[in-house]
Protein backbone atom coordinates (compact mmCIF):
# COMPACT_ATOMS: atom_id res chain seq x y z
CA UNK A 1 0.00 0.00 0.00
CA UNK A 2 2.63 2.25 0.95
CA UNK A 3 4.65 1.91 -2.53
CA UNK A 4 1.09 2.49 -4.41
CA UNK A 5 0.53 5.79 -2.30
CA UNK A 6 3.65 7.45 -3.07
CA UNK A 7 3.07 6.07 -6.78
CA UNK A 8 -0.06 8.28 -7.10
CA UNK A 9 1.46 11.03 -4.68
CA UNK A 10 4.38 11.19 -7.70
CA UNK A 11 2.06 13.00 -10.20
CA UNK A 12 0.59 15.69 -8.49
CA UNK A 13 3.98 16.56 -7.67
CA UNK A 14 5.20 17.05 -11.11
CA UNK A 15 1.70 18.39 -11.50
CA UNK A 16 2.40 21.28 -9.05
CA UNK A 17 6.14 21.84 -10.46
CA UNK A 18 5.10 22.18 -13.93
CA UNK A 19 2.48 24.89 -12.51
CA UNK A 20 4.63 26.41 -10.95
CA UNK A 21 7.08 26.55 -14.03
CA UNK A 22 4.68 27.64 -16.12
CA UNK A 23 3.80 30.66 -14.15
CA UNK A 24 7.02 31.66 -13.89
CA UNK A 25 7.66 31.60 -17.08
CA UNK A 26 4.47 33.55 -18.04
CA UNK A 27 5.97 36.56 -15.34
CA UNK A 28 8.98 36.45 -17.11
CA UNK A 29 7.64 37.01 -20.52
CA UNK A 30 5.34 39.91 -18.79
CA UNK A 31 8.48 41.32 -17.17
CA UNK A 32 10.63 41.14 -20.63
CA UNK A 33 7.65 42.24 -22.66
CA UNK A 34 6.87 45.26 -20.49
CA UNK A 35 10.83 46.03 -19.60
CA UNK A 36 11.97 49.52 -19.56
CA UNK A 37 15.81 50.82 -19.31
CA UNK A 38 16.81 54.20 -17.75
CA UNK A 39 20.00 56.09 -17.89
CA UNK A 40 21.91 56.53 -14.11
CA UNK A 41 20.29 60.35 -14.46
CA UNK A 42 16.27 58.34 -14.70
CA UNK A 43 15.58 59.50 -17.87
CA UNK A 44 14.14 56.83 -20.31
CA UNK A 45 16.59 55.06 -22.37
CA UNK A 46 14.40 52.40 -24.49
CA UNK A 47 11.24 51.39 -24.01
CA UNK A 48 9.60 47.89 -25.97
CA UNK A 49 5.83 47.03 -26.99
CA UNK A 50 5.15 43.93 -27.64
CA UNK A 51 1.81 42.08 -29.11
CA UNK A 52 0.53 38.63 -28.87
CA UNK A 53 3.72 38.12 -27.03
CA UNK A 54 6.06 39.31 -30.11
CA UNK A 55 8.46 42.61 -30.41
CA UNK A 56 6.19 45.04 -31.98
CA UNK A 57 8.20 48.23 -31.50
CA UNK A 58 11.27 49.61 -29.75
CA UNK A 59 12.16 53.60 -28.83
CA UNK A 60 15.82 54.56 -27.85
CA UNK A 61 16.13 57.76 -26.42
CA UNK A 62 18.90 60.52 -25.50
CA UNK A 63 19.73 61.33 -22.35
CA UNK A 64 18.47 63.84 -20.99
CA UNK A 65 15.23 63.83 -23.83
CA UNK A 66 14.80 63.56 -27.30
CA UNK A 67 14.15 60.92 -29.59
CA UNK A 68 17.17 58.53 -30.64
CA UNK A 69 16.27 55.50 -32.51
CA UNK A 70 12.77 54.21 -33.58
CA UNK A 71 12.40 50.42 -34.36
CA UNK A 72 9.12 48.17 -35.87
CA UNK A 73 9.29 44.94 -35.96
CA UNK A 74 6.72 41.93 -37.40
CA UNK A 75 6.74 38.58 -36.24
CA UNK A 76 10.13 39.50 -34.52
CA UNK A 77 12.42 40.48 -37.04
CA UNK A 78 12.80 44.17 -38.05
CA UNK A 79 11.03 45.53 -40.49
CA UNK A 80 11.23 49.70 -40.35
CA UNK A 81 14.01 51.86 -38.95
CA UNK A 82 14.78 55.33 -38.28
CA UNK A 83 17.29 57.34 -36.35
CA UNK A 84 17.33 60.50 -35.27
CA UNK A 85 19.71 63.52 -34.02
CA UNK A 86 19.39 65.56 -31.05
CA UNK A 87 17.91 68.02 -32.44
CA UNK A 88 15.23 66.03 -33.87
CA UNK A 89 16.47 65.84 -37.55
CA UNK A 90 16.30 62.38 -39.56
CA UNK A 91 19.73 60.80 -40.19
CA UNK A 92 18.69 57.70 -41.64
CA UNK A 93 15.70 55.44 -42.46
CA UNK A 94 15.41 51.38 -43.14
CA UNK A 95 12.02 50.04 -44.05
CA UNK A 96 11.32 46.12 -46.11
CA UNK A 97 9.54 46.39 -49.29
CA UNK A 98 8.44 43.32 -51.01
CA UNK A 99 11.57 41.56 -49.50
CA UNK A 100 13.50 45.24 -50.48
CA UNK A 101 16.11 46.35 -48.59
CA UNK A 102 15.18 50.20 -48.53
CA UNK A 103 17.32 52.42 -47.37
CA UNK A 104 17.35 56.75 -46.48
CA UNK A 105 21.02 58.30 -45.71
CA UNK A 106 21.23 61.67 -44.36
CA UNK A 107 24.97 63.40 -44.18
CA UNK A 108 25.11 66.61 -42.40
CA UNK A 109 27.83 69.50 -42.45
CA UNK A 110 29.43 69.11 -38.45
CA UNK A 111 27.56 72.71 -38.19
CA UNK A 112 24.62 70.73 -38.40
CA UNK A 113 23.28 71.53 -42.01
CA UNK A 114 22.03 68.98 -44.53
CA UNK A 115 25.02 67.60 -46.98
CA UNK A 116 24.14 64.77 -48.99
CA UNK A 117 20.59 62.55 -49.06
CA UNK A 118 20.51 58.96 -50.69
CA UNK A 119 18.84 56.13 -51.01
CA UNK A 120 20.14 52.66 -51.27
CA UNK A 121 18.34 49.64 -52.20
CA UNK A 122 19.72 45.96 -51.43
CA UNK A 123 22.90 47.91 -50.43
CA UNK A 124 23.20 49.66 -54.06
CA UNK A 125 22.38 53.50 -54.22
CA UNK A 126 19.51 53.81 -56.41
CA UNK A 127 17.12 56.90 -57.54
CA UNK A 128 18.09 61.06 -56.76
CA UNK A 129 21.16 61.17 -55.09
CA UNK A 130 21.39 65.39 -53.74
CA UNK A 131 24.12 66.95 -52.27
CA UNK A 132 23.89 70.50 -50.15
CA UNK A 133 25.68 73.97 -49.54
CA UNK A 134 25.89 74.87 -46.40
CA UNK A 135 23.42 77.23 -47.15
CA UNK A 136 21.04 75.03 -47.81
CA UNK A 137 21.30 74.95 -51.88
CA UNK A 138 21.44 72.10 -54.19
CA UNK A 139 25.18 71.15 -55.27
CA UNK A 140 25.02 68.25 -57.18
CA UNK A 141 21.90 65.76 -58.43
CA UNK A 142 22.68 62.34 -59.72
CA UNK A 143 20.34 60.02 -60.45
CA UNK A 144 21.88 55.85 -59.76
CA UNK A 145 20.28 52.45 -61.02
CA UNK A 146 21.48 49.44 -59.22
CA UNK A 147 24.41 51.28 -57.64
CA UNK A 148 25.84 53.02 -61.10
CA UNK A 149 25.01 56.22 -62.35
CA UNK A 150 22.39 56.45 -64.99
CA UNK A 151 20.84 59.17 -67.10
CA UNK A 152 21.21 62.76 -66.07
CA UNK A 153 23.55 64.26 -63.47
CA UNK A 154 24.16 68.27 -62.84
CA UNK A 155 26.47 70.02 -60.59
CA UNK A 156 25.80 73.97 -59.55
CA UNK A 157 27.76 77.17 -58.35
CA UNK A 158 27.38 78.72 -55.11
CA UNK A 159 25.67 81.35 -56.43
CA UNK A 160 22.56 78.79 -58.03
CA UNK A 161 23.60 78.68 -61.84
CA UNK A 162 24.36 75.16 -63.84
CA UNK A 163 28.05 74.34 -63.21
CA UNK A 164 27.81 70.99 -64.97
CA UNK A 165 25.24 68.92 -67.17
CA UNK A 166 26.51 65.32 -67.70
CA UNK A 167 24.98 62.10 -68.93
CA UNK A 168 25.86 58.68 -67.80
CA UNK A 169 25.09 55.17 -69.17
CA UNK A 170 26.02 52.16 -66.64
CA UNK A 171 28.01 54.06 -64.55
CA UNK A 172 30.03 55.96 -66.97
CA UNK A 173 30.08 59.47 -68.45
CA UNK A 174 28.75 59.72 -72.39
CA UNK A 175 28.32 63.66 -72.52
CA UNK A 176 28.99 66.59 -70.77
CA UNK A 177 28.29 70.05 -70.32
CA UNK A 178 29.76 72.78 -68.59
CA UNK A 179 29.38 76.19 -67.26
CA UNK A 180 30.74 79.63 -66.58
CA UNK A 181 29.83 80.59 -63.24
CA UNK A 182 27.77 83.15 -64.53
CA UNK A 183 26.02 80.89 -66.53
CA UNK A 184 27.03 80.46 -70.15
CA UNK A 185 28.31 77.26 -71.82
CA UNK A 186 32.06 76.56 -71.27
CA UNK A 187 33.47 73.23 -72.11
CA UNK A 188 31.32 70.54 -74.05
CA UNK A 189 32.70 67.08 -74.01
CA UNK A 190 31.60 64.01 -76.41
CA UNK A 191 34.60 61.99 -76.76
CA UNK A 192 34.81 59.28 -73.62
CA UNK A 193 36.32 56.17 -73.72
CA UNK A 194 34.45 52.55 -72.78
CA UNK A 195 36.09 53.57 -68.96
CA UNK A 196 34.31 57.11 -68.71
CA UNK A 197 37.73 58.74 -70.10
CA UNK A 198 37.86 61.77 -72.10
CA UNK A 199 39.60 60.33 -74.89
CA UNK A 200 39.45 62.58 -78.23
CA UNK A 201 39.09 66.86 -79.09
CA UNK A 202 36.26 69.02 -76.38
CA UNK A 203 35.28 72.18 -77.31
CA UNK A 204 35.93 75.25 -75.19
CA UNK A 205 33.66 78.61 -75.80
CA UNK A 206 33.80 82.37 -74.65
CA UNK A 207 30.88 84.00 -72.50
CA UNK A 208 29.46 85.09 -75.83
CA UNK A 209 28.95 81.69 -76.49
CA UNK A 210 32.07 81.63 -79.62
CA UNK A 211 34.35 78.65 -79.79
CA UNK A 212 37.18 79.54 -78.59
CA UNK A 213 39.76 76.66 -78.82
CA UNK A 214 39.88 72.90 -78.67
CA UNK A 215 40.93 70.67 -76.06
CA UNK A 216 42.54 67.33 -76.70
CA UNK A 217 42.79 64.63 -74.31
CA UNK A 218 44.08 61.26 -73.65
CA UNK A 219 42.62 59.38 -70.96
CA UNK A 220 41.41 62.50 -69.00
CA UNK A 221 44.78 64.61 -69.47
CA UNK A 222 44.26 67.68 -71.54
CA UNK A 223 47.62 67.25 -74.03
CA UNK A 224 47.05 70.21 -76.04
CA UNK A 225 44.95 73.07 -76.39
CA UNK A 226 44.48 75.37 -79.85
CA UNK A 227 42.77 78.62 -79.92
CA UNK A 228 40.61 78.60 -83.19
CA UNK A 229 40.73 81.82 -85.13
CA UNK A 230 37.74 83.62 -86.34
CA UNK A 231 37.83 82.34 -90.09
CA UNK A 232 37.96 78.68 -88.89
CA UNK A 233 35.64 78.75 -86.19
CA UNK A 234 32.49 77.58 -88.15
CA UNK A 235 34.32 74.88 -90.03
CA UNK A 236 35.68 73.52 -86.35
CA UNK A 237 32.31 73.51 -84.87
CA UNK A 238 31.15 71.14 -87.69
CA UNK A 239 33.75 68.72 -87.78
CA UNK A 240 34.01 68.30 -84.13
Amino acid sequence: MKGFKEGHAMPSFIKLVLLAVTLLCSVTVIAQQETEKYYDSGALHFERQFRNGKLHTSKEYYDPTGIKAELEYKGNKLIAKKTFRRNGDLEYELRYDDGKKIETQIEYYSTGEPFRRRTLVNDKRDGLEIEYYSDGQTKAERNYINGKKEGSARGYHINGKLQGDWVFKNGEPIFATLFYSTGEKWLVHTHFDEKGRLNGVSKEYDKEGKLMALRYYEKNDMVKRDRVGFLLRWWWELRY
